[in-house]
C-alpha cells in the first residue's frame, strides 16, 4: 500500500500522524504542555492508562524526538519527562483539538469513559 503523496513526497498529514502514534500520545503531550511530570503522576493524572501502555507510549515519543527523560535520582528512582522543543510547537494545535473536542461533547452527549475500553469483549464460554 502506497502513502497519500503531496508534490511528490509523502503528504505531511501522515507524517504527522506517525511521528505523533496514537491516541495516548497526544494526551500525554497534552499533559506535559504543562511541565514535566514524573512516571506516577502521568499516571494519576491519566488513570484510563495502565503503567504498560504508559511506559511503551513514552518511549515510542522519545525515540521520535518528542519526550525527554531525565532521571532525577537512583535511590530513589525517579524520573521526569518533559517536552522537546519540537514538541512544544504543538501547542496550538492540542488547543484546537481540545476546544473541538469539548465542543462535540457537549453537542453529541458523549464522554470518553462511555467509550473507554477498546479491547475486546470475552466471549462466555458455554
Amino acid at each position: 500500500m502506497t502513502e497519500p503523496r503531496h508534490e511528490g513526497k509523502v503528504c505531511p498529514m501522515v507524517a504527522a500522524a506517525k511521528l505523533l502514534g496514537s491516541m495516548w500520545s497526544l494526551v500525554l503531550i497534552s499533559y506535559l504542555h504543562t511541565g514535566p511530570k514524573g512516571f506516577n503522576e502521568l499516571l494519576k493524572l491519566v488513570p484510563e492508562l495502565n503503567s504498560k501502555t504508559l511506559s511503551r507510549t513514552l518511549k515510542a515519543l522519545q525515540a521520535r524526538g518528542l519526550v525527554e527523560r531525565r532521571v532525577l535520582s537512583i535511590q530513589p528512582f525517579s524520573v521526569s519527562y518533559s517536552l522537546t522543543p519540537m514538541a512544544e510547537e504543538l501547542a496550538p494545535l492540542l488547543e484546537g483539538l481540545r476546544r473541538w473536542g469539548a465542543k462535540w461533547m457537549a453537542v453529541n452527549s458523549c464522554s470518553f469513559k462511555a467509550s473507554r475500553s477498546h479491547a475486546p469483549k470475552k466471549r462466555a464460554i458455554a
